[in-house]
């Protein structure tokens, strides 16, 4: 199945954005867009909303990874065979430090799994290539799924430097 991207290069980062706004005020959704650029690019917060999961995958691996070592240890304390001459069979200081040492890698774990997974590199992106990035100013790609005139049209009539059609 072949799908045309339009690549369209801009001076500065004010001018990708008035370009996306008009883009979503003509319809074109904005999981359609992306923004490349050689350094940092700020754009408003609602404008290309992309939202990550890393703080709730880091929670998630933190309580599973801590949860499975304190049951594993508690269950080994438990099973092996000690003569403890009175003294309890469970240690809490033992089974504390391996809890938190346990529960901080599982959340390392889950952040690194995450990122990777957001990234696209453990997953395939669904996304078109990536382009030759401009030694100056930004690239906006646009995903021209439905509609590759209108998507055009408005590409056109903004600021863009250079305008490329690509098909893949």
């Amino acid at each position: 199945m072949t799908r045309r991207y339009l690549h369209a290069r801009y001076r500065c980062a004010e001018d990708a954005q008035a370009a996306i706004e008009a883009l979503s005020s003509a319809g074109v959704p904005t999981s359609a867009l992306e923004l490349y650029s050689r350094r940092p690019v700020e754009v408003d917060p609602p404008l290309l909303p992309r939202r990550s999961r890393m703080s709730l995958a880091a929670v998630i691996a933190a309580i599973a990874s801590g949860s499975t070592c304190t049951a594993l240890v508690f269950l080994v304390q438990l099973s092996y065979p000690l003569v403890t001459g009175g003294m309890p069979i469970t240690s809490g200081w033992a089974t504390g430090v391996v809890t938190f040492e346990t529960t901080m890698a599982g959340a390392v774990l889950g952040i690194l799994v995450m990122f990777l997974w957001e990234a696209g590199l453990i997953r395939p992106r669904g996304r078109g290539p990536v382009p030759s990035l401009p030694e100056e100013g930004v690239l906006l790609q646009i995903d021209c799924r439905q509609d590759y005139a209108l998507a055009s049209k408005v590409v056109t009539d903004s600021s863009a430097q250079e305008i490329e059609s690509i098909e893949c």
